[in-house]
């Protein structure tokens, strides 16, 4: 790089930048990190980066065949475009950068052009967060009718499911690990400590330290579904801001093994519950044969359950101590051991925000 003084650049001018924008399509080679290296001596200029990254994802610079003169012209035109109609773009920052980051949108992606009747231009939330991140970034988009597997830099497996997309770092932060997905696709993250893994998923955001979740968050759906196989996570939702991920596990629904958390985006509402077939868990180390019950007390019975399947069940112990089982349960789901017990006993159950609740008279 010659000696230019860049903490003078104003986003526009580092747009007009092709090293920058090189850095930021990852189009430079692995031992060129002069401006990781650059930004972080100046983190007074984050902001005008953060402007200026924006900008060049919009424009996709790896498909545009602009020129640096067209480029500034445009980027000129459409500069002052925004300042004589402020209404014309909708978006989700007040900030004017954005305004014009949404015009480039339109004249290199979409083929409208100044004066022929300009549209509105409204970003999907994925969009949102994508064209917002610093830095260089991978997309991934499974265009076929089966599952793609993408390998991330930290040992992280995520399989993606078709129509689905994921965004994410070349080489992730030491202190975070962030992805961005729009549609569905399970994850199973390597444990790292003091570096958690955050999925962003349109309105909500899944934070984890190691384990195997899936999350379902197609664009047009109007729920979000997060379930969780292995580990622990925490989700968090109305509050999923780029720039404060650091959010405390208490702060979200904590979600174990066999737990599921359905965001509903009208009204906006997260209910936790159980997935819809709970599996035995493997830490748990039960066999299908523990569940072969003889004159077992009843209060052993859902123990059993509880530590087979990682879940909670509720019940009025006074009740239902002198009860006992007396049946081969070996090959039936839980629900439909919950099922046959509550038949046996006269009893029935529910599930509410993820623990299994036993109404009971007891045993005649």
């Amino acid at each position: 790089m010659d000696n230019t003084d860049f903490s003078a650049y104003s986003a526009e001018d580092f747009v007009l930048d092709d090293h920058f924008r090189r850095w930021v399509n990852g189009q430079l080679p692995p031992e060129d990190t002069f401006w990781d290296t650059w930004l972080r001596q100046h983190p007074q200029k984050a902001e005008t980066i953060r402007q200026a990254t924006w900008m060049v994802k919009a424009l996709a610079m790896e498909e545009a065949t602009l020129d640096q003169p067209r480029m500034a012209e445009n980027l000129h035109r459409i500069a002052q475009l925004t300042e004589r109609e402020p209404g014309t773009w909708y978006l989700f920052s007040p900030s004017g950068w954005y305004r014009v980051a949404a015009a480039l949108v339109v004249l290199a992606g979409l083929g409208w052009y100044l004066g022929r009747g300009l549209k509105t231009v409204v970003p999907t939330k994925y969009q949102e967060m994508v064209l917002a991140q610093t830095g260089p970034t991978i997309e991934k988009s499974n265009t076929s009718t089966q599952p793609l597997k993408v390998a991330l830099s930290d040992g992280s497996v995520i399989t993606l499911q078709p129509h689905s997309k994921i965004s994410y770092p070349e080489v992730f932060a030491p202190d975070k690990r962030e992805v961005y997905l729009s549609g569905e696709g399970f994850f199973d993250i390597a444990k790292k400590a003091n570096s958690p893994f955050l999925v962003y998923a349109n309105e909500i955001v899944t934070k984890v330290l190691g384990t195997s979740f899936s999350v379902k968050a197609y664009e047009h759906d109007n729920t979000v579904v997060v379930k969780v196989v292995t580990g622990r996570v925490s989700v968090l939702s109305g509050k999923v801001k780029n720039d404060n991920p650091a959010f405390s596990e208490a702060e979200g629904v904590i979600l174990t093994p066999n737990q599921m958390v359905v965001y509903a985006r009208t009204p906006e509402k997260l209910t936790k519950t159980l997935v819809e077939h709970p599996v035995l868990i493997k830490s748990s180390h039960t066999k299908p044969s523990d569940f072969n019950f003889m004159n077992t007390p009843l209060p052993l019975v859902f123990k059993k359950l509880e530590a087979g399947y990682g879940v909670t069940i509720v019940y009025d112990h006074d009740v239902l101590q002198n009860c006992t089982l007396m049946a081969p349960l070996e090959n039936e789901t839980l629900y439909e051991k919950l099922d046959l017990i509550c038949k046996v006993i006269g009893a029935s159950y529910e599930v509410v925000d993820a623990q299994i609740i036993i109404s009971s008279q007891g045993c005649d």
